[in-house]
């Protein structure tokens, strides 16, 4: 039973070291962390002390600051140029749009105008169909009418 409870003692104490090392690399990563955390709001300080600076020192930077405060000047130059390209890319849009707009109803103004002649020349062309029509069927009946009375007249007459 020797060996069991030897081998059996050897391995609490590696399952033990493996969980202290377990430990020790939570905690290294924990505080890896907090470091990391610790350095963010470090650096985000100094971008408030930089800006702070900037605004109050803008136009007469101290020495050894000046290179600095001309690249920003230099960034904001080109951001304005940058923007006013914008502008007029948006400017220009907005008008293609617009004329594009106007095109396309007068496009439709034109289309309604040329449909309405048509109409009203196929109403013009239909209602003088329709008179040559009617004179036609009245010329019709005239001489239906005429034809009979001949027949009529022929038939007294022979008839008699």
């Amino acid at each position: 039973m020797g060996f069991f409870d030897e081998l059996g003692k050897k391995i609490s104490d590696a399952s033990q070291d493996v969980m202290q090392k377990g430990k020790e690399m939570a905690d290294t990563a924990k505080f890896n962390s907090m470091i990391h955390d610790e350095e963010k709001k470090i650096t985000a300080v100094y971008s408030k002390i930089g800006k702070k600076y900037f605004e109050d020192f803008k136009n007469a930077p101290a020495e050894g600051f000046k290179e600095f405060v001309d690249e920003i000047h230099a960034a904001q130059a080109k951001i304005a140029e940058i923007q006013e390209k914008l502008n007029a890319l948006k400017n220009e849009g907005k008008a293609a749009v617009e004329a594009a707009a106007t095109e396309a109803k007068e496009t439709l103004n034109h289309a309604a105008d040329a449909a309405k002649s048509a109409a009203e020349g196929a109403a013009d062309a239909a209602k003088s169909t329709a008179e040559g029509a009617a004179d036609a069927a009245a010329q019709a009946v005239n001489k239906a009418e005429a034809a009979v009375e001949n027949a009529v007249n022929e038939n007294q007459s022979t008839g008699q």
